[in-house]
């Protein structure tokens, strides 16, 4: 006689870990990207996404674009209400720098959600000429209504010029 293999729990049933499961926000995606912007249909496109290494030829340096995209997996008791999202960058010393995103915002279940089904909102941003003053470690911030949520380690290091033939010196690639 064989036995028979247990069902397998596909996670819709389950019962969670613990209370705070179930009742708190989750950043499930925090990067950064070339650009990065979000469509009507609430996807989120990126491209170039997911580096953490800068390279200029000379401090201080202006990245032409830098795209944010973050995911939040919101409760199903957190909906309704008036959120705050902000993203800013910190430098070497972890001063703040004048790199800031902020958007207030409402979410709602969705026709087709169950309930008790958290909700899952994305954010995407490209921001323009982004200053980095001098070589070293720096944090993309995501904070959550004043509370931080997560951190994103960029590293920006200089290179030399590369000389082109019949040209002057080049800059190599920053991403």
């Amino acid at each position: 006689m064989t036995e028979s293999a247990p069902a397998q729990d596909s996670g819709l049933t389950a019962a969670p870990d613990s209370p705070e499961a179930i009742t708190r926000t989750s950043v499930l995606a925090f990067f950064v990207a070339d650009h990065a912007v979000m469509a009507p249909d609430a996807k989120m496109y990126v491209n170039g996404g997911f580096f953490a290494l800068l390279r200029f030829p000379a401090f201080p340096a202006t990245l032409p674009t830098l795209g944010v995209g973050a995911v939040l997996e919101m409760p199903f008791q957190d909906t309704m209400r008036d959120r705050t999202i902000r993203i800013g960058l910190r430098g070497p010393q972890r001063e703040e720098l004048p790199v800031r995103v902020e958007a207030r915002f409402r979410t709602a279940p969705s026709l087709e959600a169950q309930y008790g089904e958290p909700g899952i909102v994305p954010f995407a941003v490209t921001v323009s000429n982004v200053e980095f003053p001098v070589p070293g470690v720096y944090n993309l911030v995501l904070w959550l209504d004043g509370t931080e949520m997560r951190t994103y380690r960029l590293r920006a290091i200089q290179v030399p010029m590369v000389a082109s033939a019949g040209a002057g010196p080049v800059a190599s690639d920053p991403g």
